[in-house]
């Protein structure tokens, strides 16, 4: 897999002041912006195109992505509907129908990108996973009866399970036919009004029975995954990397 999209379109309310006159993607973790180090840890693991949506302050993400992307190519898709709808809008913008393609938010904060995630592993979809929180919410990977995992996208914490494995908002669409039919349904939520929806929530539609999700668990690789949606997740953040020392992250 070589090509990846950035969702960074919207306001990052939830970080307050910090995002009061800086995107969301510029939040800076141990002196660097959370974009840069997603952007350069994906080339290193073998991403050579990136498409990064952009709004909310758009022009200050574009002259710094486009300042600091190194040798990616790196493509600009702006969503002048950041302000009324949800991330759907911004990737039915972005996303290639029948391309694989690594879909990522721009909160995401890791310790690695091992380059053997991006390896083929017979799925149609992998989402790499960390243990769930005490009463986290959000998009969930959840074994059925079957012994089968499935997407979840909780809202509450009283709809989570114990054995839930929560997303770090990362996913890898790798066969062109899912990527196909996820754009098919994604275009029919938003054109039929659906824009308060995520992507997940169509990820999830999309899934059924037909494809099959492979599961990364981001402790097997020694991997530590954080996604920087409010004040008190950019300290948990901080606080980790004191404690790290300083050779925790490998960006470049």
């Amino acid at each position: 897999m070589s090509e990846a999209i950035i969702l960074a379109a919207g306001m990052g309310r939830r970080l307050g002041h910090l995002t009061a006159n800086r995107p969301k993607a510029l939040i800076e973790v141990a002196g660097e912006p959370l974009v840069s180090r997603l952007l350069s840890q994906m080339q290193r693991a073998g991403v050579s195109n990136a498409t990064v949506v952009v709004g909310f302050l758009g022009d200050k993400l574009i002259a710094h992505v486009r300042s600091t992307s190194g040798a990616m190519n790196i493509d600009i898709v702006e969503n002048p509907r950041y302000r009324s709808e949800n991330n759907i809008t911004s990737l039915g913008l972005a996303l290639v129908p029948g391309r694989a393609v690594i879909l990522s938010d721009c909160d995401v904060l890791l310790s690695d990108f091992p380059a053997h995630w991006l390896q083929p592993d017979g799925a149609d979809i992998t989402v790499p996973t960390r243990p769930l929180r005490p009463k986290e919410t959000g998009t969930v990977l959840r074994r059925g009866m079957d012994g089968e995992w499935y997407i979840v996208v909780t809202r509450n914490c009283d709809e989570t399970l114990p054995s839930d494995r929560k997303t770090i908002s990362l996913y890898l669409l790798r066969s062109n036919e899912f990527v196909l039919d996820f754009h098919r349904n994604m275009r029919d939520a938003i054109s039929g009004g659906e824009t308060a929806l995520y992507y997940e929530d169509i990820l999830a539609r999309s899934l059924g029975s037909k494809y099959r999700l492979g599961i990364i668990e981001t402790e097997s690789f020694d991997v530590t995954a954080f996604e920087i949606d409010t004040p008190e997740d950019l300290e948990e953040a901080e606080s980790w990397v004191a404690a790290a020392g300083n050779n925790w992250l490998r960006s470049s």
